[in-house]
């Protein structure tokens, strides 16, 4: 993030799993559309920022109940495993639900030996 600008950023709730070919994160990034998140890979660094805006309200709207602030924008960096294969990346966003997958490198993928 740079530090000279004047916006404000939520780190996002987040969790990351091993499978046996690879890695799987998740963001939790509430009412944030896919088209203003930035998702980018720096060397094993992951860097995840939104930039979303609030919708304009009707005149006369009052809010009774809500579940998020949608004036909120998220910034998050992760590390990539050791053993990951940042070419591999794949992201999706479904219902403020930002998953991101990465395979292993292909020579610390699980393979069967074959016996002679």
């Amino acid at each position: 993030m740079n530090s000279d600008c004047n916006e404000n950023y939520v780190l996002p709730a987040a969790r990351m799993q091993e499978t046996s070919t690879g890695y799987e994160a998740a963001f939790t990034i509430p009412g944030v559309p896919k088209g203003a998140v930035d998702l980018r890979v720096d060397g094993r660094t992951l860097r995840l920022r939104t930039s979303a805006k609030p919708e304009p309200r009707p005149a006369g709207f009052r809010e009774a109940l809500r579940e998020f602030d949608p004036a909120l924008n998220y910034a998050a960096s992760l590390e990539l495993p050791e053993l990951a294969d940042p070419s591999t990346i794949r992201a999706s966003v479904e219902n403020g639900l930002l998953k991101v997958s990465f395979d292993k490198r292909p020579e610390n993928q699980p393979r069967k030996i074959e016996i002679a």
